[in-house]
């Protein structure tokens, strides 16, 4: 399992950790997107396994199957292929190539006629169902109809961690007992940390410090660590709030159209400013960098507020 197949084929068998990070708050990242290619699973741990049926529209997408057996690597995949399925095929890509999953049988006289039942494998799409590769037509009435009843999957890509997820929740309603939580957690030293893909613009940044995970992105600066005497100069303290005056000034003059999704929430000893938008807060976080390293043109900015 150490050798890792990062483009698995028709046939394959693999196997799906049980206990690897998912969505801890102290990961600070989508676990999905972290190499695990030279992370070392443990070999005395229990895993789920699947089979590749075929790779689906794009090059690390691929229609595959989970099997109901659960347990240590076995010394050959018979014993999982006999065990049926665990849920219908499904959708699901990225997991290979950054060593999350690991191929361990392949199979060369695979048929994904004769072995997985390909023929009756079906996705409902808005206006067909896709059977055993065929597109057979539907009105809108059949396909809502379709889709209320649940019995066919619409064609949804999943990723690594929503399928472990799937898997942890249908074990643990059968009653195995996973300790989970408990066993991550004691882990959690020797995952692969995510990797930073803001460093330098948190270098570029200094002494301003910015923090963002998706969906939230912040801008701060402890109030006595920059201009200083150009506050005092004004006759200002210098404040978080000072600074939020002049951010304030500086946006309207030079960037209004960036002022609505932008979010002040600053304190005496502290400036802050956070957005939703990664792209407009950077924006204004290098513009307003770059106008407090300028002394001539930072007082300028202050004595208009």
């Amino acid at each position: 399992m150490d050798e890792i197949k990062l483009r698995p084929d028709q046939g394959d068998i693999f196997a799906i950790p049980l206990y690897l990070p998912a969505y801890q708050s102290w990961r600070e990242a989508f676990d999905e997107f972290i190499n695990y290619r030279k992370y070392k699973l443990n070999k005395d741990d229990p895993y789920a396994y699947g089979r590749i049926i075929e790779p689906f529209d794009h090059k690390s997408v691929y229609m595959m199957e989970v099997f109901r057996y659960v347990g240590k690597i076995p010394d050959s995949p018979e014993a999982v292929k006999a065990s049926g399925r665990m849920f219908k095929p499904i959708l699901a890509g990225g997991m290979f190539e950054l060593g999350r999953w690991r191929v361990l049988y392949e199979d060369p006289g695979y048929d994904k006629h004769r072995d997985s039942d390909y023929g009756n494998i079906s996705f409902l799409y808005p206006s067909e169902i896709c059977k055993g590769g065929v597109k057979i037509p539907i009105s809108s009435e059949q396909y809502h109809e379709l889709f209320r009843s649940g019995d066919i999957p619409r064609p949804c890509i999943m990723g690594s961690v929503s399928v472990e997820c799937d898997i942890r929740r249908i074990l643990t309603e059968q009653g195995m007992e996973l300790n989970y939580e408990q066993t991550v957690e004691e882990r959690r030293e020797g995952y692969p940390k995510p990797r930073d893909l803001d460093r330098k613009l948190k270098e570029e940044l200094l002494p301003f410090r910015w923090m963002g995970k998706p969906g939230t992105y912040t801008l701060t600066l402890e109030a006595d660590a920059l201009n200083r005497e150009c506050f005092a100069e004004a006759g200002l303290p210098g404040s978080g709030y000072d600074w939020e005056r002049v951010a304030a000034a500086y946006i309207e003059e030079n960037m209004p159209e960036c002022g609505k999704k932008l979010i002040f929430d600053c304190e005496a000893d502290t400036f802050s400013v956070r957005s939703s938008a990664k792209k407009t807060l950077k924006e204004f976080a290098l513009a307003f960098h770059g106008l407090c390293m300028d002394r001539v043109a930072f007082i300028k900015v202050l004595k208009s507020i």
